[in-house]
């Protein structure tokens, strides 16, 4: 295999997740390697062995195929397994999937922070030109003002596990109306169940 610059960015994505110093790293071996030697993998220069590579791996909890090939979900299919990571047991390849897009998804926040923010801006610009073609009448007015009155009460005043309830709530009724999955009561019914539950907001919670 020809040495890759990739290669080496994965494995010091690993190096960092372990909070370890290449000096440090290249001990968790048998037989250990020097700092040079890591420096070399991640610069790219060089490649572990298939051994060592597995070694990483195993340090970073995820495939030797990451290492190689690189993150392969793009952020709806890293969203969908943190959803599956909060509601069901994952297997030991979803934890390996999951792992290795959490290293790809901090190494590249900026730029999918700046593609979500674009597609988001791009749907809202998208729906508000359907409302302006469409306008709504006074009980969608009324509908549309309550959705809005309940997100930013939500947004401003709820916890963290209320904002991301709701987040996931909006987004499976969302991909249900679309089409885009199947309505599944018991899949719904809880995550609505959680969200209800909660309210109302509790008053330490609202703050200006």
């Amino acid at each position: 295999m020809k040495s890759n610059p990739d290669i080496g960015s994965r494995i010091k994505q690993v190096r960092l997740k372990n909070g370890k110093s290449q000096e440090d790293f290249g001990s968790l071996f048998d037989p250990p390697v020097n700092k040079a030697s890591v420096s070399r993998w991640e610069s790219g220069k060089t490649l572990p062995t298939s051994k060592r590579l597995q070694k990483i791996a195993d340090l970073g909890g995820v495939s030797v195929e990451y290492l190689i090939n690189g993150v392969k979900l793009n952020v709806n299919d890293f969203l969908d397994l943190v959803d599956k990571a909060l509601n069901t047991p994952l297997n030991k390849k979803d934890y390996q999937r999951l792992d290795a897009s959490q290293l790809g998804f901090f190494s590249s926040l900026s730029k999918i922070t700046a593609i979500t923010q674009t597609e988001a801006q791009n749907k809202i610009k998208k729906e508000q030109a359907i409302i302006t073609k469409h306008p709504l009448s006074i009980l969608d007015l009324k509908t549309y003002g309550d959705f809005l009155s309940l997100l930013n009460l939500i947004r401003r005043h709820g916890s963290d596990d209320q904002n991301r309830s709701f987040d996931v709530l909006i987004n499976m009724i969302w991909q249900i109306a679309a089409g885009k999955i199947k309505y599944d009561k018991n899949d719904l019914l809880p995550n609505i169940d959680k969200l209800l539950s909660s309210f109302p907001i509790k008053e330490e919670n609202k703050k200006e």
